[in-house]
């Protein structure tokens, strides 16, 4: 409690006057000072090692799957450029020739409704439909 902040300690205390402590069974502190004094360092050294193997092998599959993202998001990015570039290659011809001098801002605003189609999709993976909408 000496590390506690000055609102724990009174919470602490009126806590303390309102509930009364558990009661424990017989020979409870007996039996945890034998169950202590039994847990030698022996038994520490076995659990550090089994804990550090855990950590390792857990380390291991996040950064497999960082990798595996990395190698998906440059998928993603690879893919959306290209389907971008058939996208204006095909497109361009007939927008130039349905649009004239306006064609620049068509291409303009026919991209900035990609991106917020795109954002909207992923913001429904992440987060579902919002309440309004179901």
């Amino acid at each position: 409690m000496s590390d506690a902040k000055p609102d724990d300690q009174t919470l602490d205390r009126a806590l303390a006057q309102v509930l009364a402590p558990p009661q424990l069974p017989e020979g409870f502190r007996a039996r945890l000072r034998a169950t202590l004094m039994r847990v030698n360092d022996t038994d520490l050294a076995t659990r550090r090692k089994l804990l550090e193997s855990e950590h390792r092998e857990q380390l291991k599959l996040l950064e497999s799957d960082s990798i595996r993202l990395r190698w998906r998001t440059l998928g993603y990015l690879v893919g959306g450029a290209f389907a971008a570039g058939v996208g204006v290659a095909i497109g361009m011809p007939w927008i130039r020739a349905t649009f004239g001098p306006q064609s620049d801002l068509v291409m303009l605003l026919g991209w900035v409704g990609v991106g917020l189609l795109i954002g909207a999709i992923s913001w429904v993976r992440r987060n579902g439909l919002p309440q309004w909408m179901s």
